[in-house]
């Protein structure tokens, strides 16, 4: 599975230069939930068969954003390629792939400054849920999500974020919904990806709110913005 290298810098200056774009991101939860399996993820979303039908047809249509997806030796995707590869095949073998662990690594170094004077000079709009209130960079607006199956909420959400773009001129979502965020911003894309940005920010905020509930989190040179 070949990936496009591009750098965090890439999109910042696309967010910079009122450029839109969206882009999802492909961890072991989607991949869990497109392929049928039972259960939950580690954040306790359920593996709704409704949801596994929408990351399937993202899979399946490409539509024009990015998604994203990290490196084969990241253990998120090496210990589970034998049912990644083989699930690819046979819906669609002909995804571009972006790499998917630009953001981390800019919070790991201590180097989201310039990601967020990007987010501030635009319309910034965070979807996620309650917590991310309280980060500490300017946002125009917020559409609140469900801590919890963020997915049995999806028409609300799609409704509140299309209302975004009828308010603000040029809006940046940032979105940290779970793996509802692939399928609301694949089912958004044919009705407002030209005048917005969804982005996938995945869980990349909770440090600088306070929560550490990834091992990653540990490895922030800084958790001030």
């Amino acid at each position: 599975m070949e990936l496009r290298n591009y750098k965090a810098d890439y999109y910042i200056n696309k967010i910079k230069n009122h450029e839109h774009f969206s882009l999802t991101r492909w961890g072991d939860g989607e991949w869990f939930c497109a392929t049928g399996r039972q259960g939950a993820n580690c954040d306790k979303h359920t593996y709704f068969p409704e949801m596994s039908i929408g990351l399937n047809n993202a899979l399946r249509d490409d539509k024009g954003y990015y998604k994203a997806i990290w490196d084969k030796n990241h253990g998120q995707i090496k210990n589970n390629l034998r049912i990644i590869i083989p699930h690819l095949e046979r819906i669609n073998p002909n995804i571009d792939w972006v790499n998917a662990n630009i953001w981390e690594q800019l919070a790991i170094n201590g180097e989201m400054g310039d990601l967020v004077s990007a987010l501030e000079s635009v319309n910034f709009v965070i979807v996620s849920n309650a917590n991310k209130r309280s980060l500490p960079v300017k946002h125009v607006d917020y559409v609140e999500v469900p801590v919890v199956n963020c997915f049995l909420e999806k028409e609300r959400i799609k409704k509140d974020m299309v209302a975004m773009t009828e308010k603000y001129d040029d809006v940046v979502f940032g979105m940290s919904a779970s793996m509802a965020t692939n399928v609301i911003v694949d089912e958004l894309y044919p009705l407002i990806g030209e005048k917005c940005s969804m982005i996938d920010f995945g869980s990349i905020w909770e440090p600088f709110v306070g929560n550490n509930n990834r091992s990653y989190h540990r490895e922030y040179k800084s958790i001030k913005l």
